[in-house]
């Protein structure tokens, strides 16, 4: 049997919303220990991924850090590289290889966002993959 994305991509979804605010997604990301966010739109289509970075830059560009900030729109990347729900293990091994990334979106056939697929994803496949042989 071979290894897709659906295969071992979480669908417990955590996700940032188009306008949420800086101290929403900081309490996600906080609350939920995580490293980044899908942003999505209100139909439920990936527009964007916010990352910790995204935050530490918008509020490290301040002078002074006042509670008011985070009442900001948050910024995000838009640009987003994703994998489809049938990409090959070898294939989602390669993208986080080349891309250095430390998640993948997982988008069905509608470019919805289905599912992620996290380094310690892969990982728990590998240790699966070890421990058979």
């Amino acid at each position: 049997m071979k290894t897709i994305a659906k295969d071992i991509m979480s669908q417990k979804l955590i996700v940032a919303r188009e306008g949420m605010n800086i101290e929403e997604a900081v309490k996600l990301l906080v609350n939920n220990k995580i490293t980044g966010l899908p942003v999505v739109d209100a139909a439920g289509h990936m527009i964007g991924i916010l990352s910790e970075y995204d935050i530490i830059a918008t509020v490290g560009k301040q002078t002074h850090i006042e509670a008011s900030l985070f009442a900001n729109s948050i910024s995000y990347t838009k640009t987003v590289e994703s994998v489809d729900e049938d990409t090959p293990l070898a294939d989602i091994l390669q993208r986080f290889i080349n891309l250095k990334c430390r998640r993948l979106p997982v988008l069905d056939k509608a470019k919805r966002l289905v599912g992620i697929i996290s380094r310690r994803d892969v990982m728990k496949v590998l240790y699966y993959r070890a421990k058979v042989n």
